[in-house]
């Protein structure tokens, strides 16, 4: 019986521990989704929190460069241009025929550091 209390006992301190990082979560991935892009990093304030490593994002821009692996996408802000790099892997969904100048979105997580492209639709008539 007094193992019994001790594993519920556990169970209850987990749950109160965890609660409030699943909330904090859950507003975070909401405004990752509403913003069309993510701002650099000496565009954030030190006092916001950086996104959730499970966040998606989504920037759209004019392709630099395409491997079997990998896809270099311009993105123009303004006057500035700046280049990402996306990893392509076996779950990337692709929309049209990726090519070198062609005008396209990429939907993206970041993991490890890593921006990885969940789904690419390259813009017809580019």
């Amino acid at each position: 019986m007094k193992v019994s209390k001790q594993v519920l006992l556990s169970l209850v301190a987990t749950a109160i521990l965890v609660a409030p990082a699943w909330a904090r979560l859950a507003p975070t991935v909401i405004a990752a989704q509403s913003q069309p892009s993510q701002p650099s990093s000496s565009q954030q304030s030190p006092s916001q929190p950086s996104p959730a490593p499970a966040a998606t994002a989504a920037v759209s821009g004019k392709i630099a460069a395409v491997s079997a692996s990998s896809l270099s996408l311009t993105i123009q802000q303004g006057s500035d241009a700046q280049t990402q790099q996306f990893v392509i892997n076996s779950d990337t969904k692709i929309d049209g025929t990726l090519a070198v100048g062609a005008m396209a979105s990429v939907e993206y997580r970041t993991d490890s550091g890593s921006q990885i492209a969940t789904h690419i639709t390259v813009q017809s008539g580019s």
